[in-house]
C-alpha cells in the first residue's frame, strides 16, 4: 500500500514516532502527537511565510486596499459609478498582488506538508477517534480523528504564532 514511500515513512517514523509514545495511554498519545505536529506545522508555515512574504509591502497594500474601499463607499453614496468602476479595477490589481505575495510560501511548504499528512494517515489509525470534545461540532460531532484534531489545533495555533511573530498575512 505504501510502496515507494516506505523508506520515507521509515525515516519519518524514526523522527516523529516518539511523539505518539509520550504516555502509557494510547488515545492521549495520539492526541498529543497530532497536537505537537499540528503546532509545529503551523509554526513552520508561519515562519516560512514571514521570511518569504515582504511584510512591509503586505502592510502597505492592505492600507491602500482600505483607502480604496473607503473611496468606493463614498463614490457609491455619491452615485458616481464611473469612479466606482475605476477604483474597483485598481483594487483588483492590488488584490492580485496580495494573492501572488501570499501564494509564494506554498512553494516551500507544500511538499513537506503533503509528506507529513500522508505519513499521519499511515501512522495514526483512521478508525480511531483521537479526541473527544466536550461540545458538539456540526458535521463532525464531538469525536475527531487525526485530521479533525489537526484542523482544530492549527486554527487555534496559527493566529497565536502570527501575533507573536508580528506577521501580516
Amino acid at each position: 500500500m505504501i510502496g515507494f514511500l516506505a523508506p520515507i515513512y521509515g525515516i519519518m517514523t524514526a523522527m516523529f514516532g516518539w511523539l505518539f509514545h509520550l504516555t502509557p495511554h494510547r488515545n492521549l498519545n495520539d492526541m498529543l502527537g497530532v497536537f505537537i505536529i499540528a503546532a509545529a506545522i503551523s509554526i513552520f508555515i508561519t515562519v516560512i511565510t514571514g521570511k518569504v512574504v515582504d511584510q512591509k509591502k503586505m502592510k502597505a497594500t492592505k492600507a491602500r486596499m482600505k483607502e480604496y474601499q473607503e473611496k468606493v463607499k463614498k463614490a457609491k453614496t455619491d452615485g458616481n459609478t464611473k469612479e466606482m468602476n475605476r477604483l474597483n479595477k485598481e483594487m483588483m490589481s492590488l488584490q492580485g498582488d496580495m494573492f501572488s505575495n501570499s501564494f509564494k510560501p506554498m512553494l516551500f511548504t507544500i511538499v513537506p506538508i503533503l509528506l507529513i499528512f500522508s505519513w499521519l494517515r499511515y501512522y495514526v489509525p483512521s478508525d480511531i477517534n483521537v479526541v473527544k470534545l466536550p461540545f458538539y461540532l456540526p458535521i463532525w460531532g464531538n469525536e475527531l480523528g487525526w485530521f479533525g484534531w489537526y484542523f482544530i489545533v492549527s486554527i487555534a495555533v496559527s493566529p497565536l504564532v502570527k501575533k507573536i511573530l508580528n506577521l501580516e498575512m
